[in-house]
């Protein structure tokens, strides 16, 4: 029985730990140590600067090339040079290169992108800001873009249109008004003829 007391100590000293396991598990699931938990991230600072892509509404565009403005708001208090990168979701728009602007501190500006249309639709595109060293900057923001470039083509027809009826309008009338005067002159010369002869 000379191991007895040995066992017993080991037997008391595995429970201890059992029970400080148990009562750390339970500290932890325990629900107001889910509270606490979920209080934890409301102390943690919100205001961080950064530099960043501000989502803009639905673009429509109606020509064959234009430029798509691109907001970009800089919260740090220094100016900062960006690369203005967009991709498009499929090849009814080309972009042909990326752009570089400043962005002032404490402020945004809008950076105009070329893009050309190749075809009309529903067009995604993703934009992505990078440092002139290709370093990224930002995460990929969306755009969305309707191109109807057709509309230019109808609109330039309708206003030739518009123009060639109107001058045709014009010369209508200065025609009209020429023949009235002309036949006003006649009757006249016609009337005081008339006169010359009764009078001799």
């Amino acid at each position: 029985m000379a191991g007895s007391p040995v066992n017993l100590k080991n037997i008391l000293r595995k429970a201890a730990v059992i029970t400080a396991t148990a009562a750390l598990a339970a500290s932890i699931f325990s629900p107001g140590s889910a509270s606490a938990a979920t209080k934890l991230p409301a102390d943690l600072p919100t205001d961080i600067p950064s530099i960043h892509i501000v989502p803009g509404s639905v673009i429509n565009l109606v020509s064959s090339a234009s430029k798509v403005p691109v907001r970009i708001q800089n919260d740090f208090d220094s100016e900062i040079r960006v690369q203005v990168h967009m991709l498009p979701s499929n090849p009814r728009v080309v972009v042909p290169n990326s752009v570089e602007v400043v962005v002032p501190a404490d402020s945004g500006i809008n950076a105009q992108v070329p893009v050309q249309a190749i075809g009309n639709g529903k067009v995604f595109l993703i934009v992505w800001l990078t440092t002139f060293s290709g370093l990224r900057l930002t995460e990929n923001a969306h755009l969305q873009m309707n191109v109807n470039a057709g509309i230019e083509t109808a609109m330039l027809i309708v206003f030739g249109v518009v123009v060639f009826g109107l001058g045709t309008v014009g010369v209508l009338r200065t025609r009209r008004k020429l023949r009235r005067k002309a036949r006003l002159e006649a009757a006249n010369e016609s009337l005081s003829a008339s006169g010359e002869a009764l009078q001799s």
